[in-house]
């Protein structure tokens, strides 16, 4: 065998694995119904006045590892999956963890040993989404929360409302991390927000302000709209 045999240029065809989280009344339910085709499930009840096809309630980890099985195993004509919200998911993955040690907080089974048991259950959950062939969509609340880098002071930043194993875990997995907000205009003279033209946008770059990330060649700032971002991303694959 040779080198040449070896080495191949490969692009990447799959449906992208996109992650939103935002402050709270951004409209990340909202921006999410938008997708194409998309069913969701649901880990609290937040779809509003969104009108979209949706499981029931998750109301254990059982149930969301069963829906996830029939979107892998039953034939359908959805385009999108969308978890709403991942956090929520956590709370319902630390109460199984709790019910197979016989223990009522996770803090309860020693340092660090629940939220790695916690990991198994992210890891089956990345699993099953990764057999499902169509855009996955992760909903997530954030937080603000200090981060202290080894090489300059610590800062407060915007972060997924995760304990730090899982957020982890979920951001590598992902193919894009966005970040949603209004956008904020300064009036520097006064040093003053001002918010005339109320604007949601999302963030696909790291700042030290926020976590983001993207695979993708796209704007570092979009509108809150889906189809913006699929369009970029579009453009992104189609340059490539």
């Amino acid at each position: 065998m040779k080198l040449a045999d070896l080495i191949k240029e490969n692009v990447q065809n799959r449906a992208p694995r996109i992650v939103l989280h935002g402050i709270h009344g951004i409209g990340k339910t909202s921006w999410a119904a938008k997708a194409p085709n998309p069913v969701f499930i649901l880990t609290e009840d937040g779809l509003g006045k969104n009108k979209v096809k949706s499981f029931p309630l998750c109301e254990d980890i059982d149930s969301a590892y069963k829906y996830l099985d029939l979107l892998i195993n039953e034939k359908n004509d959805y385009q999108t999956v969308v978890i709403d919200t991942v956090d929520w998911l956590e709370k319902i993955i630390w109460h199984k963890v709790c019910q197979s040690n016989g223990v009522k907080s996770i803090e309860q089974i020693g340092y660090g040993r629940g939220y790695m048991f916690a990991i198994q259950h992210w890891e089956m959950i990345i699993d099953k989404l990764n057999a499902i062939d169509k855009t996955i969509v992760l909903l997530a609340h954030n937080e603000i929360k200090t981060y202290n880098p080894p090489d300059s002071d610590a800062y407060d930043r915007y972060q997924i409302k995760l304990h730090r194993h899982a957020a982890a875990k979920i951001e590598e997995w992902a193919d894009i991390v966005l970040f949603a907000n209004f956008k904020i205009f300064v009036d520097s003279e006064n040093k003053k927000a001002i918010n005339k033209n109320i604007e949601r946008v999302v963030y696909s770059c790291n700042r030290p302000a926020w976590r983001a990330k993207t695979r993708y060649d796209i704007p570092d700032e979009l509108p809150l709209d889906f189809n913006a971002l699929i369009n970029a991303i579009k453009g992104d694959v189609k340059n490539g």
